[in-house]
């Protein structure tokens, strides 16, 4: 927020405080819009660079103290020559024009409908309020009646046989066993007979 303009004598001083004397410490450098002055001098430690400070008004709080990024730039020596007024001015009528295209902008993309509603669907406060006690005396009309009554004799009745499809299906496998058409050969139905002592003496001789 730009500040009161300098008088004339303000701006005196200032052109007097701006002009580089030999026997001068420190020389001012340039103001911002909100009344803060911007200086630059020797420093003993820094002999080949110079020191850049800012200074507020005495009125104004430290915490409402606002740089703009072009002096931002300044003080940390990354822009070599400081703003002038006018390109301050034109920053801050930048600003405003940004935040009225990005209030536009929301305002576009809030009227656009989203893919993630429903066709047709209605917002959870604009449904009707329904009463649970008006609801449950409502009188209950002929069709649900009937349906209900249906219902409740259908859960009543008692189940119907089962379909006995376990043994029909057992059959019809061992009927189709392919094994059990393949077999016929001679030595299918081979058994063995049990041990007799008699006979193997007789084998002997």
């Amino acid at each position: 927020m730009s500040g009161k303009p300098p008088s004339v004598l303000q701006k005196v001083w200032l052109q007097w405080k701006s002009i580089k004397l030999p026997w001068r410490n420190r020389v001012l450098v340039g103001l911002d819009l909100s009344g803060n002055t911007y200086w630059e001098f020797r420093d003993s430690n820094t002999a080949l660079r110079m020191r850049r400070i800012v200074e507020y008004p005495r009125h104004v709080p430290y915490s409402e103290v606002k740089i703009s990024p072009q002096w931002h730039q300044w003080l940390r020596h990354t822009r070599e020559h400081p703003p002038s007024l006018t390109e301050q001015s034109q920053d801050l009528v930048r600003q405003r024009n940004l935040k009225i295209l990005a209030a536009e902008a929301d305002r576009r993309w809030r009227e656009k409908p989203s893919f993630l509603d429903r066709p047709g669907a209605q917002r959870p406060g604009l449904l009707d309020h329904v009463d649970p006690a008006a609801a449950a005396r409502a009188p209950v009309s002929a069709p649900v009646l009937n349906a209900a009554v249906e219902t409740q004799q259908t859960s009543s009745s008692p189940p119907p046989p089962p379909v006995q499809k376990t043994e029909e299906r057992r059959e019809k496998n061992v009927e189709d066993d392919p094994w059990k058409k393949a077999r016929g050969g001679p030595s299918e139905d081979w058994q063995p007979q049990a041990w007799d002592p008699n006979h193997t003496v007789a084998a002997r001789r």
